[in-house]
């Protein structure tokens, strides 16, 4: 029977399947009827399934001149290769969508053991930050600006105060996995295993394995980090935003990928990073020092250009400059590390501010300043910021 051939197939052998592909894509009755008798017969092959149609819906084409026919072809090309070659060399073969099968598994381990997905965090704006541990214990603090630091042995610190990590001795370190979110208002600073420095902005979530593997580093970015990745030339260490990615080897950088913005902007300031989004056949494309790379979520779209790095880094160092910036973007920056409500008149959603923010001043005191070198109206009704 047709069934009996998918009794020992992996995720990746489902993911190159023509008829799994076939009914994840373009599913009609009889292809229903058949995989669930598939599912009947080897339930314990739900899980590979399950994965692979994660990864299939990922590894969709971004191209539009990439049609489904030549997408077909690559595909059996790839797997011609797989059955006619030793296992070392397939492993070679597979690694054009390594690391989308690795994001996509990742994922899909989080969301089996009831953590938030790295991309969907939906308490950012809660009165203390988190740490969801791989073994499904949380660690909650207050402080406006917080210090982590991963070890080597699966344990962390937070503040100096150890944090001691359960492990089930048959779990890889692939599967153990560590969550930071870090609400509006907040601020943390994170040492990873390898030594990378990562400074985490309000209202994001970063997932990190607690040791790094032999043959790569991925963690996973929702809204802002700056990154001074430790140099490792047989190790690539990759930041997986929910469409978008960045490849370095030892280098610093900043990322900003909130979900709720249309744009997700990478700026370099040193060393070299190769970006694309996170899908398969994206187009690559190489950064240097002082340029940034925007991705339009919308239209699909990536520019790079030239820019000034310290618009965009100096939040680390506790101010923020501005150089023509909508007024728009400029509250919103504001609400989010100080966890206030700015409600913007759309009467003015053309002005611009350029000037220096200090984030130790207050917010009153901030938009104050906003207030005397513009010609905005700002005031307080009970706990939401009025701008006119």
């Amino acid at each position: 029977m047709k069934e009996k051939k998918y009794i020992d197939f992996s995720t990746e052998d489902f993911v190159l399947d023509d008829i799994f592909r076939k009914w994840v894509l373009n599913p009609d009755q009889d292809d229903d009827l058949f995989w669930e008798s598939v599912l009947e017969k080897y339930p314990d092959k739900r899980d590979e399934m399950m994965e692979a149609e994660l990864i299939i819906r990922s590894l969709q084409p971004v191209r539009p001149d990439i049609s489904e026919k030549r997408l077909h072809n690559i595909f059996k090309k790839i797997e011609s290769r797989r059955k006619t070659v030793s296992v070392k060399y397939w492993s070679s073969i597979a690694a054009g969508i390594a690391i989308l099968i690795s994001a996509g598994t990742l994922i899909w381990n989080l969301a089996l053991k009831n953590n938030l997905s790295p991309f969907d965090v939906n308490c950012i704006k809660s009165e203390k930050g988190r740490i969801i541990l791989s073994d499904g214990s949380i660690k909650e603090f207050e402080a406006e600006k917080t210090v982590i630091k991963q070890m080597i042995s699966g344990n962390l610190t937070v503040d100096n105060d150890t944090v001691k990590i359960t492990e089930p001795g048959n779990k890889s370190t692939r599967e153990t996995m560590n969550q930071i979110i870090i609400p509006y208002g907040k601020r943390s600073e994170i040492t990873l295993s390898d030594g990378t420095h990562i400074w985490l902005n309000s209202g994001s979530s970063l997932s990190y394995p607690s040791v790094f593997n032999s043959d790569e580093r991925e963690v996973f970015l929702s809204g802002e980090a700056f990154f001074e990745v430790n140099a490792d030339k047989t190790r690539p260490f990759y930041v997986i935003c929910r469409d978008f990615r960045v490849k370095v080897l030892g280098t610093k950088f900043n990322i900003s990928a909130y979900n709720e913005d249309s744009i997700t902007r990478t700026v370099l300031l040193e060393g070299k990073v190769t970006a694309s989004r996170n899908k398969l056949f994206a187009k690559e494309v190489d950064l240097m020092p002082g340029e940034e790379i925007l991705f339009d979520k919308t239209g699909g779209d990536m520019v790079k250009k030239k820019v000034d790095i310290r618009l965009y880094t100096s939040w680390i160092n506790g101010y923020l400059l501005f150089e023509n910036e909508s007024t728009d973007e400029v509250f919103k920056k504001l609400e989010r590390y100080y966890n206030q409500e700015i409600k913007f008149e759309r009467t003015h959603s053309n002005s611009s501010f350029s000037g220096k923010l200090d984030l130790a001043d207050d917010l009153n005191t901030v938009l104050e300043n906003i207030s005397f070198t513009s010609s905005l109206t700002i005031s307080k009704q009970d706990s939401i910021y009025i701008v006119k």
